[in-house]
């Protein structure tokens, strides 16, 4: 199943990817329903959403929340920050955020 997307973020690490995405084919007052926050693990080739928390912004720097852990970046880099004290992951921002074929294909399977 395709559906219609705008890739809003895209951070990658060596071993993962995290991106949000905002679906175009959902009419919803409710964020949850249209912003989505996920994480691609490239060893793997597992997609799992993040459960967001909180988001801000202070500057150049957004930061968001989510219960796996905490994001923080700007428009070059970022740091994810996983619960539970594992190892903090940097992140290159990848602007424009343009998902590749092979994490487009994964995000559309995760919604099928």
């Amino acid at each position: 199943m395709t559906f219609p997307y705008r890739p809003l973020f895209l951070l990658e690490a060596e071993s993962a990817t995290i991106f949000e995405i905002k679906r175009l084919d959902v009419q919803s007052q409710n964020p949850s329903n249209v912003y989505f926050w996920l994480y691609f693990d490239k060893a793997s080739g597992q997609l799992s959403q993040l459960g967001f928390v909180s988001m801000s912004t202070e500057g150049e720097v957004h930061r968001r929340e989510f219960t796996q852990g905490r994001l923080r970046f700007d428009a070059t880099e970022g740091t994810f920050e996983p619960a539970g004290g594992s190892q903090a992951q940097a992140l290159r921002t990848v602007t424009p955020p343009v998902l590749p074929a092979a994490l487009e294909t994964a995000l559309f399977a995760f919604f099928t």
